[in-house]
């Protein structure tokens, strides 16, 4: 009985238990709830069950179609990148070979194979290699909607990465920013290889950080990671793996997280990666077939195009560019988030350690590695181009929505120098993309000297409007506060006691008192839907109407049109001292490449009455003077402020009672044609005539 007596008196069995720690429930985030009214709609209940992250995931693609599909292929392909790759692609299937690509007399080594499967299969969808002389009006819709899709996929899913790793506030801020970009726009809707890069380049990238750096990732993220690695060689080369490669291995040796490594499953990696890529790769290297200027694959490729790119410079229009030339550009193509540059330094600068504790700190630290690492690349190459710095976009952008999180968290006040900062950039960059609205244009073209349509494609005023505008809303929250701050002192001046407090806090003011009223939350968030407000409004003019009024000059297709429908079948049409690409894309590769004047005449000279010629405008004056007095030259197209199309016509003989005619001197160029009057038989002075291969 006494031990029952003292276990009965134990403490330890009558003491009250612990109640458990009240965990507070994390904060809702963006896209956890919606109206009520949204989901009582009934074909939107679908929507209920969904997690946030889906909803938004859903709405951002329906925003990236929103921006990217609308007039995707009201414009014919721009000259030369496009009806390069595209003529191309369209040689795969008229010669039934889809694995050794071919330009019109040789074999093309100069890209791999990816983005000329993707233009070749939407060519066939759309019928683009007919028996009609004209490609067809889906030709342009077909080719590029694949572009814009990968483009938008990539963005998304490093959203989706963002979300689980840093914010979801901050990757829809980011994603956001990413998508509305200039340069992204843009290039989103251009059938070059650079959008289909970025967009396998980001998707592996976030299936990267989301298996490097999340508890479970689950297999099939490895397995995408790959996919994505072996997609994007086949789309750019050797930087597909290249870069991810590198911005892992320097995250490995500054953190020292090496046991990270083991998540990447490498043996199984490589042979994914092999699976995908190695077969087209290893049937080239030992094709024994040469280009048009006697390479192989593997010379023309990997040495010339890889290597000397890199270290000797080729193909460049901006020779000797210096490293501020991809920071110039950035201020341009991510306008107008230009203005969150300083706070995203900020943020990065601001982190003294290398040893990242949490998922979060080593998600920020690997995107500034991608970003040191790929400007580093692009900076470095001797071959430079406006929109090489496009790979380095979606981490910058996302940086931006990181810092643009903590302005709406910790508010203005706290970020006041950055976001000085800031809107000094955002109005330098401001006041040169209103004066000089050809930097849009320079973002993706080749040739920067090309002549820019100011009266044609004017967009002045609408940059100006919109660059005013947004810092008007930013600023209107404080501008009202301090007009009521005014009416209020103003009311107080008429009193003795009023007047007596204006005194009391101007004095204290000038004691050095703080300032005590708080700070408004709206003012933040006014900020922020101004500066998404002009990225939206901005994205969209550029996107639908600006690229349509500028693409009738850098494109052959309507005058293609005309020719196709003001010409019989056996009028052939030539192309004089130009090569451009389009010209052979849009004649089916049966345009003749007129060189010198000796070709032009025995062009002329050959079958059919009428001649059919495209030419520069610049050069029309001298085509004139090569063809001479027995041909008419008639211009039926001009409106393109670059090309002219033309037709030469017999002219009649005088009757033979009359004496004949003195010979005329040329006529002088009227409108945007021009160029020194040459003697006749010579052709003006030597230029590039079109793009690298």
């Amino acid at each position: 009985m006494l031990p029952t007596a003292r276990m009965a008196r134990s403490p330890r069995l009558h003491a009250t238990a612990p109640e458990p720690e009240h965990v507070p429930s994390p904060p809702p985030q963006w896209g956890d709830s919606l109206p009520r009214a949204l989901l009582e709609t009934p074909w939107l209940r679908w929507l209920a069950p969904l997690s946030g992250e889906q909803r938004l995931v859903i709405a951002l693609s329906l925003f990236s179609a929103l921006l990217f599909v609308p007039w995707l292929g009201a414009t014919g392909f721009w000259d030369p990148w496009e009806p390069h790759y595209g003529e191309v692609a369209r040689e795969m299937i008229a010669r039934g070979d889809y694995i050794h690509p071919w330009w019109e007399s040789a074999y093309f080594f100069s890209k791999p194979a990816l983005d000329l499967w993707l233009m070749a299969a939407s060519l066939l969808a759309v019928n683009a290699n007919g028996p009609d002389r004209w490609v067809g009006i889906y030709t342009e819709w077909g080719v590029r909607l694949p572009y814009a899709a990968i483009a938008a996929l990539g963005a998304i899913l490093l959203f989706v990465a963002a979300s689980r790793l840093i914010s979801r506030r901050a990757a829809l801020l980011g994603t956001v920013a990413t998508l509305t970009a200039p340069l992204f726009v843009l290039l989103a809707r251009q059938a070059v290889p650079d959008p289909i890069f970025v967009g396998l380049l980001s998707a592996a990238m976030a299936c990267l950080m989301i298996v490097l750096f999340t508890d479970r990732p689950g297999s099939g993220w490895i397995v995408a990671f790959y996919c994505f690695v072996g997609l994007a060689t086949l789309s750019k080369g050797l930087l597909g793996f290249a870069l991810p490669g590198a911005i892992t291995l320097v995250y490995c040796i500054a953190t020292g997280e090496w046991h990270l490594l083991r998540r990447l499953r490498l043996i199984t990696g490589a042979l994914i990666v092999l699976a995908i890529a190695a077969p087209w790769y290893l049937t080239m290297f030992a094709f024994p077939g040469k280009d048009d200027e006697g390479l192989t694959f593997f010379e023309r490729f990997i040495v010339h195009d890889h290597f000397k790119r890199l270290v000797v410079g080729v193909h460049t229009t901006t020779p000797g560019g210096s490293f501020t030339y991809f920071i110039e550009q950035l201020g341009f193509d991510c306008f107008p988030w230009v203005f969150a540059f300083p706070g995203a330094l900020g943020t990065v600068l601001s982190r003294r350690s290398l040893r990242p504790q949490t998922a979060r700190d080593r998600a920020l630290f690997f995107l500034v590695l991608w970003i040191l690492i790929g400007f580093a690349v692009f900076a470095f190459s001797a071959t430079k181009f406006h929109h090489y710095a496009f790979p380095v976009l979606p981490p910058i952008l996302l940086l931006c929505g990181v810092w643009i999180e903590r302005v709406l968290d910790e508010g203005l006040r706290a970020h006041a120098g950055e976001i000085l900062a800031g809107g000094l950039l955002y109005g330098l960059v401001a006041h040169d993309l209103a004066l000089t609205p050809k930097h849009v244009t320079d973002m993706f073209v080749y040739n920067y000297d090309r002549p820019y349509p100011d009266r044609e494609a004017d967009p002045r005023r609408v940059f100006t409007l919109l660059f005013y505008a947004a810092p008007a809303v930013a600023l209107s929250p404080w501008l009202f506060d301090r007009l009521s701050q005014l009416g209020r002192a103003a009311k107080a001046l008429l009193r003795k006691a009023g007047r007596a407090q204006v005194r009391a806090a101007i004095r204290e003011r000038l004691d050095g008192a703080p300032l005590t009223t708080p700070e408004a939350p709206q003012d933040r968030t006014v900020l922020v839907a101004g500066l998404l407000g002009l990225a939206v409004a901005l994205a969209i003019h550029l996107g639908w109407f600006h690229w349509r009024a500028l693409s009738q000059h850098w494109t052959q297709r309507d005058l293609f049109w005309e020719y196709d429908h003001q010409s019989a079948p056996d009028e052939p049409i030539g192309a004089y001292l130009m090569n451009w690409r389009g010209e052979t894309f849009y004649s089916k590769n049966r345009v003749r490449q007129l060189r010198d004047n000796q070709r032009l005449g025995e062009f002329v000279a050959g079958p059919g009455e009428r001649k059919w010629l495209l030419v520069e405008q610049a050069r029309l004056t001298a085509l004139r003077q090569a063809l001479g007095q027995p041909q008419r030259l008639r211009v039926v197209e001009s409106r393109n402020n670059k090309f002219v199309l033309a037709v030469t016509e017999q002219r009649e003989a005088p009757p033979a009672s009359s004496p004949a005619p003195a010979a005329a001197a040329p006529a002088a160029p009227t409108g945007q044609s021009g160029g020194t009057p040459l003697p006749a038989g010579q052709p003006p002075p030597s230029t590039r005539f079109g793009a690298p291969p």
